[in-house]
């Protein structure tokens, strides 16, 4: 409001505003989907199965121990995350720790159920119980064996530790390995026994009592007295260490290289495993030192053959069965970058005598072909796809194969297994053609599989068995030569299909997505350039950090982008690209969920997927650097609002397959690159986890929105959006709304394909909608009802409902759960994606005028609009003349069609300007006249903000001396049309 006044004599003009409000009207679509999780299930892959040959399965063989009898021994996986044993008369293994989660859970319960990291040593005490050195947990845990429940008994101060041990007083013995510190564990107290180590790794006892340990970093063994006295090296040189192993000096004269395992026989001998010199070596304090095992050269060769001449790669943890002289080594530990080494495992030799394998199939994380693919290994799977007989194909990235699932079985599709360096083997069959971290794969329509050879810069094809190469030569570029087989790709990630046979790539290297039409080749979007720029303009001329999976939604044709560096989600529509999800800000927690896909935060959003109702999946969470954010899977549903589908958040590990309530607290661990079954079964891989699992998301769903989400807001709207799965006669609906929520004296308003004249009751927590009178409602059929009058009643979590149709008698015809809303403590109002589109304007304005001023006189009304989150609007205007005791005030133009820049005295006008979206429709900085017509004044893509857009319109009213003192009136009409 404006007020100006002069002496002599003033006359006032009033100019009122009434509001008026008109529906829109939502168009109905094909059913939606559930945007809830339902089931849980691990579908392929785990850390392998029980009671199964210890050498036919894979092995991360880290630490070793044997039981009291030397029947029993075990060994800590360290990829698995799990503890295994092998009963040495049989050679079959189990797990009896761990449940392949590389977490902390799962203290004072059942030991096969608790998480595990990182596994790196494990002890027997004198009672039979088994202690674990779990690294990244940095723990030390226990399993009593007699009732098999885990437990912590040193759980702080402690980083990396690699070593445990007992010594014959019972004592407890810590490698702190990256505190360069060994502990002692004695009467339930820790002290330190000694420090100024650099990484020391493994412990043990001679028959004095003195301690030795290996000190990996300073390539020395170290010895204590048992009270903790000044050490001294009675093994190793630090200046000689690579390529010096010399044998048949002193000890100490001798080079050893990270020396981890460490034995002492009854006869005070010492074996240690000299880990980067690939060799066993013995020898005594003050005495020469030799080799009893290994040549040097890094394998897994010369089972059946003296240990001498065998090959060992990496030896780690070393145990002895002192009845039998007989030596358990494992191998391969230090290798955790070389899946191609194939010489993982635990292998057994007496002194002067021959070596086996014992444990382990020299994989590192690969074994189950031909069996349950539940009961298989994989190592970080990352991408999934299905074929027209619904059968699942694999990217088997870490082990450098793709396999499928047909019928539950498991078996190798493509690859060797082993990288070959550059070269990618062509024209053979698939199963001999070697592949480099394939991370995704893709099927058209006749069968043919597509593969993301990562590591190789190519598209592979694989056809009648056979591979071959359709898109990169192999060599490491950004060249693009119009010709898909001699145009360049750095590090492809995701490729995909549409079902005209068109291939999308994920250049990920490149920064840019292409495509290719037979043997053509092209560049649908990015520069080449990494950077985040572009939206709103032409997709070729946008930049893209690193994306890492591109998917073509059928039913639209757009094409949808994750653009994993930049942290959010883009989409290219009638060839201009946008962000659809995410702020593109680094991750923080659950930021955004319930509200707009476009404020939600996003943790590297890794992989994509679409259903047939438009809803966009995403898998969330490839970063695994602080702060941690992802590591679930969202849904973004067709109105731009985002959910929480499964996974927790700052939680990278596995646990919770099972039921629907569990999914959105089960842990997820790095998913990539997903596929719908044609049961609309969602299938996603874990690379973390060394798993793909799979969500049922329920066909026919619902969506629920608040217009607040803040917890303890009051008058809250909620909103239902489901969908008739079958036709039916309906007399009322009923609705399990959030236990946090209340109400009373609520009221409806809105209804889409339902009368609009029921009633609202609620009971407990269940909201019913009694119709009228029964209405016919077709299959297919979407429907819509908001209520108005809720609290949100309790703290920050995720809430859902569940939707049911009824018929006038009461029985229940279609139930459909809705996906979550997440209410927040953060005060947050949320766009409310009501097909009744909303404008609020005051009521009444007056401007105060001074006609002696000859000036004009503005008022400016703040209209705010909201819409549904992804659609437009347009905002039309329409106004009569001003009337009053004096006469009438005639508009300045026409309208918009011509506006005008200047007027005379007794006329009026307005002109507009947008907070958001929209635009002015008119000449910018022209005034137009109201027309009792109605003009659109404003048009908009859609909302910017979850608050909706601030339209101004600024009314001008000019009059001078001659005009006559008075009051005028007239009337301002805003319709708003959600553009649905």
């Amino acid at each position: 409001m404006r007020r100006l006044t002069r002496a002599r004599t003033r006359t006032r003009a009033a100019l009122i505003c009434v509001l008026v409000l008109l529906a829109g009207q939502l168009v109905a679509a094909t059913p939606a989907r559930a945007a809830n999780a339902g089931d849980l299930a691990t579908v392929a892959g785990g850390p392998g199965a029980n009671a199964k040959s210890a050498t036919a399965i894979a092995m991360g063989a880290r630490g070793l121990a044997l039981n009291a009898a030397g029947t029993v021994l075990y060994v800590a996986d360290i990829f698995a995350n799990v503890v295994r044993s092998i009963t040495l008369s049989t050679g079959l293994t189990s797990v009896i720790a761990g449940m392949g989660a590389n977490n902390s859970n799962g203290d004072g319960g059942a030991a096969t159920s608790a998480g595990i990291n990182t596994p790196a040593d494990l002890a027997v005490d004198a009672a039979g119980d088994l202690w674990i050195a779990a690294q990244l947990n940095n723990k030390i845990r226990k399993v009593t064996m007699s009732t098999g429940i885990m437990s912590s008994p040193i759980s702080s101060g402690l980083n990396n530790p690699q070593g445990v041990a007992f010594n014959s007083s019972g004592d407890g013995f810590i490698a702190d390995t990256y505190n360069g510190k060994v502990l002692k564990y004695s009467g339930g107290t820790v002290t330190t026994f000694a420090s100024g180590l650099n990484r020391p790794s493994n412990i043990a006892f001679d028959s004095a009592g003195n301690v030795y340990v290996t000190d990996c970093q300073n390539h020395v063994v170290y010895r204590w007295t048992s009270a903790g006295a000044s050490k001294t090296v009675v093994a190793g040189n630090s200046t000689l260490i690579s390529g010096t192993a010399v044998d048949g000096v002193l000890a100490t004269a001798s080079g050893l290289n990270c020396p981890r395992g460490i034995v002492i026989d009854s006869s005070d001998v010492v074996y240690i495993s000299d880990s980067a010199n690939n060799r066993i070596r013995r020898f005594t304090v003050g005495g020469t030192i030799s080799t009893i095992a290994g040549t040097g050269t890094a394998g897994m060769g010369g089972d059946g053959g003296a240990a001498t001449s065998a090959t060992l790669d990496h030896p780690t943890d070393l145990v002895e069965d002192a009845s039998t002289g007989r030596f358990y080594v494992s191998q391969g530990g230090d290798q955790i970058s070389d899946a191609g080494a194939k010489d993982w495992g635990v292998r057994s030799f007496i002194p002067g005598g021959n070596i086996s394998t014992v444990g382990g199939n020299g994989w590192w994380g690969q074994s189950g072909d031909g069996g349950p693919a539940t009961d298989a290994q994989l190592y970080r799977p990352g991408g999934v796809a299905f074929d027209s007989s619904n059968g699942l194909y694999i990217a088997d990235t870490g082990n450098n194969l793709v396999r499928t699932v047909s019928a539950g079985v498991i078996t190798t599709f493509a690859g060797t297994g082993l990288t070959g360096g550059t070269t990618a083997t062509d024209g053979g069959a698939a199963t001999s053609g070697n592949l480099s971290t394939p991370q995704d794969v893709a099927v058209d329509s006749g069968g043919a599989v597509y593969i993301a050879d990562t590591g190789h810069h190519r598209i592979r094809r694989v056809s009648g068995g056979v591979i071959g190469t359709v898109a990169g030569t192999g060599t490491s570029g950004s060249t693009t030569t119009g010709v898909a087989a001699t145009t360049l790709l750095s590090s492809p990630w995701g490729v995909s299909v549409t079902a005209s046979g068109r291939i999308y790539i994920a250049d990920t290297g490149n920064n840019r997505i292409l495509m290719m039409n037979g043997t053509a080749i092209s560049v649908v979007a990015g520069t080449g350039t990494s950077g985040y720029s572009g939206d709103g303009g032409a997709p070729t001329g946008a930049k893209l950090n690193g994306p890492r999976d591109v998917k073509v939604d059928e039913h639209s044709g757009d094409v949808y982008i994750a653009d994993t560096g930049n942290h959010v989600v883009r989409r290219i529509r009638n060839g201009v690209i946008t962000t659809v999800a995410g702020t593109g800000s680094s991750p923080l927690s659950d930021a955004g969920d319930g509200g707009l896909a476009t404020a939600a935060v996003l943790d590297s959003p890794d992989g994509l997927e679409t259903d047939a109702d438009g809803n966009l999946y995403i898998a969330d969470g490839d970063s695994t650097a602080a702060p941690y954010g992802g590591s679930v899977i969202r849904r973004v549903d067709k109105h731009g609002v985002i959910h929480h589908l499964a996974g927790k958040y700052n939680s990278y590990s596995w646990a919770g397959d099972g039921s629907a309530a569990a999914a959105t607290s089960a842990r997820i661990h790095t998913p990539g690159r997903m596929a719908f079954d044609s049961s609309g079964t969602l299938y996603f891989p874990n690379a973390g986890e060394l798993r793909v699992r799979s969500i049922a998301v329920e066909t026919g769903g619902a969506y629920f929105w608040v217009s607040d989400a803040t917890a303890g807001a009051t008058g809250v709207i909620y909103g239902w959006e489901f969908v008739a799965r079958t036709g039916a006669t309906i007399g009322s609906v009923t609705i399990t709304v959030p236990a946090a929520a209340s109400g009373s004296g609520l009221y409806l308003v809105s209804a889409v394909h339902l009368p609009k004249t029921g009633t609202v009751t609620l009971s407990g927590s269940t909201l019913t909608y009694t119709l009228s009178s029964p209405v016919t409602v077709p299959a297919g059929r979407h429907m819509y009802l908001s209520v108005a009058g809720f609290t949100n009643t309790a703290s920050s979590n995720f809430y859902y409902s569940t939707i049911t149709s009824r018929t006038s008698g009461g029985g229940g015809i279609d139930v459909s759960s809705s996906g979550a809303v997440y209410f927040s403590t953060a005060s947050a109002v949320l766009v409310l994606p009501n097909p009744d589109a909303t404008v609020t304007a005051p009521a009444q304005q007056v401007i105060y005028v001074d006609p002696f001023l000859r000036a004009d006189t503005t008022l400016v009304s703040a209209v705010n609009v909201h819409t549904d989150a992804t659609r437009g609007y347009s905002l039309t205007i329409a106004g009569t003349a001003l009337t009053g005791t004096a006469g009438t005030l005639s508009a300045v133009s026409s309208g918009l069609a011509s506006p005008a820049s200047s007027f005379t005295a007794g006329h009026f006008g307005y002109t507009v300007g947008v907070s958001g979206a929209g635009s002015f429709a008119g000449t910018a900085g022209a005034y137009a006249g109201y027309t009792s017509a109605g003009e659109t004044a404003v048009t908009a893509t859609k909302p910017t903000t979850v608050g909706g857009d601030t339209v101004s319109v600024t009314n001008r009213l000019k009059v001078d001396h001659l005009q006559k003192a008075g009051v005028y009136t007239g009337t301002v009409t805003y319709r708003v049309t959600g553009s649905y």
